[in-house]
């Protein structure tokens, strides 16, 4: 028998954007919406990481507390101008 590949712990897939709407250097605190603009290729990688995430939160039972609590985080790296997605916690209700 093979080895398995090694199995990814952090994040179901990350993507880069290209663009936002106010420019970064012109957000405040009063900055009601954020417009991110993905390229198609990086949009098909953001799609396929939050569907990869999603089938495992669907993996869970969700008739217990702890599937009840799973969640998705996306994570939007403005410095880095990358979004990354991973699975989460959700508080208590």
């Amino acid at each position: 028998m093979g080895m398995s590949p090694p199995i990814k712990k952090f994040s179901f897939g990350i993507c880069n954007f290209g663009r936002t709407s106010p420019n970064l250097n012109a957000l405040s605190p009063d900055t009601q919406v954020l417009n991110i603009e993905i390229a198609f290729e990086e949009a098909l990688k953001l799609n396929l990481a939050i569907d990869e995430c999603v089938r495992k939160l669907n993996s869970y039972k969700r008739s217990t507390s702890a599937g009840k609590r799973s969640g998705l985080n996306l994570a939007i790296h403005l410095s880095r101008g990358v979004i990354t997605i991973n699975e989460a916690k959700l508080p208590n209700r």
